[in-house]
């Protein structure tokens, strides 16, 4: 449990809670397929007892509160030798077919289910051990499955484990196994189902809470991507385009070579320059450990630094006009900005030197206008998010790998600022996207204010540039990034 801006709580509980040792019994995931009511049955005389004063005490202060609850279940289907990983998505889209009726109800909370998925964790990254993360699909281990539920309801700092502790008292009184049926076995005219010889048994293994917010999360599921490239930017807020795949709207992908070299040795020119004036006019500044920020470059970590191209100076005008015109990702970004005519374009260098460590999550820009907003009282949608004011274009100037580092995105995370602080439920939450891999020339559009991290740069003398071309509307100037003084005043 941890507490970040004073306000929000972030909670990881990883599968460790709930079990019983010497017991091996099986919970059945009967009623989550049906309608598990929370208010239904009765509870024990002391939790009664202690939810009647919380509700006497705590009613002026419930806020609608977003929960990820998440359980780990064992499946079996009538052939156990099936070692195939695409046997085992198909499966779990099938248990994500048949639980089309998942409905839990808590009134007094005003409890609404938003959505629900089946994950299958390859990466291991809900896993706590270190000895029992994955391999690999090559070395013999199979991802867990797990079956996420998303909901919100009417709650404070805690309630989640009262609401974890209700939802799996149910699931633990029904012992029995749940068959889960194939779509053409749902019975017949007399409405009962019938057992296929290829049934899945579904039971919970475990439960638990996977994250709380006091705003909705990503809650990713694979979907088929909207054509419409607006639209899909606006709904995930990135568009990558590697590996030489022409992103939709574009008619080439990845940057010539040529131009690629251009950039890296006015890059280099560049960062050489602002170094030496900031070493011989700002001695006192310890570069790669103190935090700093001038009107052209600012610390961002350790070994880790922004630094802004000068628009005004002639020599930089080929890039400009790269930026503005020839660079392949220029449809797009137009459109995504809604061919406002009155675009700023800035340009700026992003590195990180050997033995930069890992980023924080962060959005580069704050969120202005609408944020996506649900009813406090009934859960419901009334406000989506604004359209983006600024997006970036991240180009690799030289190939990224797990050594010199490359970024990662977290999509459709900026649509509410509450997330901010949340980042490291990212991966357990599962989605996270990342420019790994990617070629020089390569590139990735994001919006300003999608949450994002730059990977440590663990070589031992590789300094990793990336160009930021940055494209704002509706007046926006970048103010916070920088500083006022100039580096090369001394002082």
């Amino acid at each position: 449990q941890t507490q970040e801006g004073g306000n929000h709580l972030v909670f990881f509980f990883f599968f460790a809670k709930h079990k019983r040792k010497g017991r091996k019994t099986l919970r059945s995931f009967k009623n989550i397929y049906g309608c598990m009511d929370l208010e239904s049955e009765g509870e024990e005389e002391d939790e009664a007892g202690q939810e009647q004063e919380r509700e006497q005490r705590l009613q002026q202060q419930r806020r609608r509160v977003f929960v990820a609850v998440c359980f780990e279940i064992e499946e079996e289907s009538g052939n156990n030798n099936n070692n195939n990983k695409d046997d085992d998505d198909e499966n779990a889209s099938e248990l994500e077919e048949r639980l089309l009726d998942v409905t839990i109800q808590w009134k007094r909370r005003r409890l609404v289910v938003h959505e629900w998925r089946t994950v299958r964790d390859r990466s291991g990254a809900r896993l706590e051990e270190e000895e029992d993360k994955l391999v690999g699909v090559g070395g013999g281990k199979e991802g867990k499955l797990y079956f996420d539920i998303l909901l919100s309801f009417l709650g404070t700092s805690g309630d989640e484990s009262l609401l974890l502790r209700k939802m799996w008292t149910r699931v633990v009184r029904h012992e029995k196994r749940l068959d889960v049926f194939l779509k053409d076995d749902f019975g017949g005219d007399d409405g009962r189902k019938r057992r296929s010889r290829n049934a899945m048994m579904i039971t919970a293994k475990d439960a638990d809470v996977l994250m709380s917010a006091p705003c909705r999360f990503p809650f990713l599921k694979d979907e088929s991507e909207s054509y419409d490239l607006r639209e899909s930017f606006r709904a995930n807020g990135y568009l990558i385009a590697d590996g030489g795949t022409a992103a939709k709207g574009t008619s080439s992908c990845r940057v010539s070579k040529t131009l690629v070299d251009s950039f890296r040795m006015k890059t280099h020119e560049r960062i050489e320059v602002i170094l030496s004036a900031l070493r011989e006019n700002h001695s006192h500044v310890s570069v790669g450990t103190d935090a700093f920020a001038y009107k052209e470059i600012g610390s961002r970590g350790k070994y880790r630094f922004d630094a802004l191209f000068d628009k005004e100076k002639e020599e930089e005008d080929a890039l400009f006009k790269f930026a503005k015109s020839d660079a392949p990702w220029v449809e797009p970004v137009k459109d995504i900005l809604r061919n406002a005519e009155d675009i700023d374009i800035n340009i700026s260098i992003v590195w990180t030197e050997p033995n930069c460590s890992d980023q924080e999550w962060h959005c580069d820009g704050a969120h202005r206008g609408d944020q996506e907003t649900y009813d406090e009282q009934t859960g419901a949608l009334v406000k989506t998010h604004g359209p983006p004011y600024a997006v970036c274009v991240f180009m690799a100037l030289l190939d990224l790998d797990d050594t010199v580092g490359y970024t990662e995105f977290w999509p459709t995370s900026h649509k509410n600022a509450g997330l901010l602080g949340f980042g490291a439920a990212a991966h357990a939450l599962g989605g996270v996207q990342s420019n790994k891999n990617a070629k020089a020339g390569d590139w990735v559009v994001y919006d300003y204010r999608l949450m994002h991290r730059g990977i440590g740069n663990e070589s031992k003398d590789t300094r990793r540039p990336i160009l930021q071309f940055m494209y704002a509307v509706d007046g926006y100037k970048e103010r916070k990034n920088y500083g006022q003084k100039s580096v090369f005043r001394p002082g």
